[in-house]
C-alpha cells in the first residue's frame, strides 16, 4: 500500500495568487506549486482518493482505477474534483459524512458516482482496507479516517479544529502508527476553523502517534514559522509526500 499527497495546502494553496510574501516568492523562484490537501492511496493497482478537491484529478488518474472517494466533507477544495469526475466511464463509490446539501449539483446529477453516507465508528471494508470514519470539529460536518491495512494503522485527520475526547481515547487505543493533522494556523490563532501547529503538536502528542505530520499549511504560517526559526517537533510536508506501507 502507497499512499502520496497530491497537495498539503489550504484552499488558497501556495503561491497565492499575486501574493509577495517570502513563501510565494520562494516557490515561484524553484517553479514550485502547493495545492489543497487531497491524497490518495494506491492498493493492489488500485486507486483509493482521499478527499478530491483538485479540479483535473480525473486527468490525474485518467486510465487507472479508481475504486472509492473517501470525502471529509463537502467545502470546494475537498470535493471540487467530483464534478468532473462523475462524468468518468467507470462507477464510483464516493463515501462522505451527513450532509443535506453536499457540494453544487453533486447529489441531483450523480452520473457514475454512487454516494454512500457514512458514521463515525462504524467501520466498512474496501479491498484489503478496513475503514472507520472519525468525527473531527469543523465549520461543516466532517470526518477524518482511521485506515487499517494488515497490522498497519493510518489516519487521516482534516480539516479539523479539534477532536471530542471519546474520538481521542478511540485512536489513542489503535495505537497510531502514523497520522497526518490539520495544521493550518500559526500560534497567533487559537481559535478558528483549524488547529494551529502547536495545538496539533499536542494533539499528536496526546494520540501518542508513532509518527505524525502536519498539514493544510497557509502561506503566512509557513512565513510566520521561518521567519521565526520555529521548530516543531512534526514537520509540515509538502505536496508528492508519500509513504510505503508494507
Amino acid at each position: 500500500m502507497r499512499i502520496e499527497f497530491l497537495g498539503t495546502a489550504d484552499s488558497a494553496g501556495i503561491p497565492v495568487h499575486n501574493c509577495k510574501c517570502e513563501i510565494c516568492n520562494c516557490y515561484r523562484q524553484k517553479g514550485l506549486i502547493n495545492l489543497s490537501t487531497n491524497a490518495f492511496i494506491k492498493i493492489n493497482d488500485k486507486i483509493i482518493l482521499l478527499d478530491c478537491g483538485i479540479e483535473n484529478i480525473s486527468n490525474i488518474f485518467d486510465g487507472k482505477e479508481i475504486i472509492a472517494v473517501l470525502l471529509t466533507h463537502f467545502h470546494s477544495d475537498h470535493c471540487l474534483g467530483l464534478l468532473r469526475l462523475r462524468h468518468s466511464k467507470q462507477n464510483i463509490t464516493c463515501f462522505h459524512p451527513k450532509d443535506k446539501e453536499g457540494f453544487s449539483d453533486l447529489f441531483k446529477h450523480k452520473h457514475s458516482i454512487t454516494y454512500i453516507e457514512n458514521k463515525p465508528f462504524e467501520s466498512f471494508k474496501i479491498d484489503e482496507l478496513l475503514i472507520t470514519p472519525i468525527s473531527l470539529i469543523h465549520s461543516k460536518n466532517t470526518n477524518g479516517y482511521l485506515i487499517e491495512y494488515k497490522n498497519f494503522k493510518l489516519a487521516y485527520l482534516t480539516d479539523c479544529a479539534g477532536i471530542k475526547f471519546e474520538t481521542i481515547e478511540f485512536l489513542k487505543s489503535k495505537n497510531i502508527d502514523l497520522a497526518f493533522l490539520d495544521a493550518c494556523y500559526d500560534e497567533r490563532k487559537i481559535q478558528g476553523n483549524h488547529l494551529n501547529y502547536l495545538q496539533a503538536s499536542k494533539l499528536l502528542d496526546e494520540l501518542e502517534v508513532k509518527e505524525g505530520y502536519l498539514i493544510h499549511a497557509s502561506h503566512t504560517t509557513l512565513e510566520y514559522i521561518k521567519n521565526n526559526k520555529i521548530v516543531s517537533k512534526y514537520k509540515y510536508i509538502n505536496k508528492g509526500f508519500f509513504k510505503e506501507i508494507k
